[in-house]
């Protein structure tokens, strides 16, 4: 199965493995076009909706986990029987639909009802990377998320972050890296840590200014997997 995925050859899936691979690759690179028929394909195979939310926040972590290792320039140190992933580097990330098409998903779809020790664990990081005052200001911290959050379509987030539009040519700076590692997160290279480095940001600012981006793409993709994919299942698609 993760070989298929890798070469994309879902086709050559099984019906439940192939729903949750396009769900997981929607969810990744296009979060905002999730469809409630592509979850009523998931409930159709038998996952209910816990199974449904636990596949989301798999994806979600991934997508966390994915562009730590992409800013950080971590590689494979352990012996793996899958084929060695070399990204296509000259792929472009999908266009962004213009904001009008955005969709607007409030709180009550960013959390995990159906794991509460994954909620509290998940709210206390996000209070930690978003509401932290070292070694990233606050301010910084929000110009690093509201340009993350637009890359992701979050039109509720990125109406919350409103305020914290890029300021001078610093925290346009920090946007651009937050625009980067949230589109294309594959062409990350050691120049992007370097240009903030020439700019005062120390190694632990930089391993901050990481999660911030890294958390802001995965909660995005929370609420747009309950939000747009359980809710709409919720009401009309059965089980």
């Amino acid at each position: 199965m993760s070989e298929a995925v890798l070469d994309g050859r879902e086709d050559q899936l099984s019906g439940r493995s192939a729903t949750l691979a396009r769900y997981a690759s929607t969810l990744t690179a296009r979060p905002w076009a999730l469809t409630r028929e592509l979850v009523g394909e998931l409930a159709a195979h038998g996952l209910d909706q816990a199974a449904i939310e636990g596949a989301t926040g798999v994806v979600a972590v991934f997508n966390y986990l994915t562009r730590v290792a992409d800013a950080s320039g971590i590689e494979f140190d352990y012996v793996s029987p899958l084929p060695e992933f070399k990204p296509a580097l000259e792929r472009r990330a999908v266009e962004r639909p213009d904001r009008a098409f955005w969709p607007v998903i409030g709180p009550e779809f960013r959390t995990f009802p159906a794991f509460p020790a994954l909620t509290e664990a998940w709210q206390r990081w996000h209070k930690y990377v978003f509401d932290t005052d070292a070694p990233l200001t606050r301010r910084e911290r929000s110009v690093l998320a509201l340009a993350a959050a637009r890359e992701c379509c979050d039109r509720w987030r990125a109406d919350a972050l409103v305020a914290s539009e890029p300021a001078d040519d610093k925290e346009r700076l920090l946007a651009r890296f937050a625009v980067k590692l949230s589109r294309e997160p594959w062409r990350m290279r050691p120049a992007d840590l370097e240009r903030l480095r020439t700019h005062g940001y120390s190694e632990p600012a930089l391993l901050h200014a990481i999660a911030v981006v890294a958390l802001q793409n995965a909660e995005s993709r929370v609420a747009m997997g309950r939000g747009l994919g359980e809710a709409g299942a919720a009401q009309g698609i059965p089980a």
